[in-house]
């Protein structure tokens, strides 16, 4: 968590937000059949993100965007500039930043009241 990107703005202290858990314990959903070619990082990458407290929130419907969060983040630094917004905004989607997050009425354990 970034407490400076909490102090500037980005959570609105005295707002009521549901805490989520720390980590999800929800099963991890098996990945979409075109992981047979996926990295074993892709592999993790997967279960690190539907373990994950935003994965509290998601359901079988968010498979596929994450499945490509998790494709775009193994280009590293090879993605052109529309794909790098196509990870911001997914990544915003999925309530992945505290700024998503705050602004769609959630916190995580330990952020300022």
């Amino acid at each position: 968590m970034n407490n400076e990107n909490l102090r500037r703005g980005r959570s609105r202290p005295g707002i009521a937000r549901t805490t989520l858990p720390a980590e999800s314990d929800l099963p991890t959903p098996l990945p979409p059949a075109r992981a047979d070619s996926w990295t074993d990082d892709q592999v993790a990458r997967w279960v690190e993100l539907w373990s994950g407290p935003s994965a509290n929130l998601w359901d079988d419907s968010a498979r596929g965007m994450v499945a490509l969060l998790v494709e775009l983040e193994a280009l590293g630094t090879n993605v052109n500039a529309a794909q790098l917004t196509e990870v911001r905004r997914i990544s915003e989607t999925l309530l992945l930043t505290p700024g998503s997050l705050a602004a769609a009425g959630y916190a995580l354990p330990g952020w300022p009241e």
